[in-house]
């Protein structure tokens, strides 16, 4: 479950275990959800850290959930920043190895994560697009498809959110209203849990409220 840390990197970092995380309703079953203790991941920006990703566990059914920061990814060493930075560069034209050579990362590692964006993109577009007309985005004027409109949609969606929220990453935003789903196929649901539209959570009309 991607949640909204709001301030940076370092600041988290220095926090350690001593995080405090939000406490969202149960994405399986919309109950109470407590604390159960945690764990370190990797994350690698221009040097490699271990940070404290801590857990809830519902009350009712039981099930248990990473409650990850929005600058991290499911199962991604990599910080959102970077990745997004990748995938900038990629719509304006850049191979993969010119990329890789940029970023310092191997050419293998921002090759197939490529693919994958290049894979979900139209998707990608579409929720991040049907969000940002949710808040008031309505301009139309878009790259008809692949990374180019994909990195238009995440524009326009950090726009509204800015508009509404203040200041913002646009890939950090994308990761939280996506849920961490922009490289990986899985299940990993953002703490704005799934709403009637069929992408979203059930706590986003508490936690991003569309009206906001």
């Amino acid at each position: 479950m991607v949640w909204p840390w709001p301030l940076d990197v370092d600041a988290y970092v220095e926090r350690g275990r001593q995080i405090e995380a939000p406490r969202p309703a149960c994405p399986e079953c919309a109950g109470t959800m407590q604390g159960w203790y945690g764990y370190y991941r990797h994350l690698r920006e221009d040097r490699d850290r271990l940070i404290w990703i801590p857990r809830v566990r519902c009350r009712e059914c039981g099930r248990t959930q990473a409650l990850l920061p929005w600058f991290v990814l499911p199962w991604r060493w990599d910080a959102m920043e970077w990745i997004g930075r990748g995938i900038e560069l990629a719509a304006a034209g850049w191979g993969y190895r010119r990329i890789a050579a940029l970023l310092g990362r191997p050419e293998s590692t921002v090759r197939d994560g490529l693919r994958r964006v290049r894979r979900a993109a139209d998707e990608l577009c579409r929720q991040l697009l049907a969000r940002a007309t949710s808040w008031g985005w309505s301009g139309w004027e878009l790259p008809p498809s692949g990374l180019r409109r994909l990195w238009a949609a995440v524009q326009a969606l950090a726009e509204q959110w800015r508009r509404r929220r203040g200041p913002a990453s646009a890939w950090l935003v994308t990761n939280l209203i996506t849920g961490g789903r922009l490289l990986a196929t899985n299940r990993s649901t953002p703490l704005e849990a799934k709403a009637s539209s069929g992408w979203m959570a059930r706590k986003s009309n508490l936690e991003v409220p569309d009206d906001s």
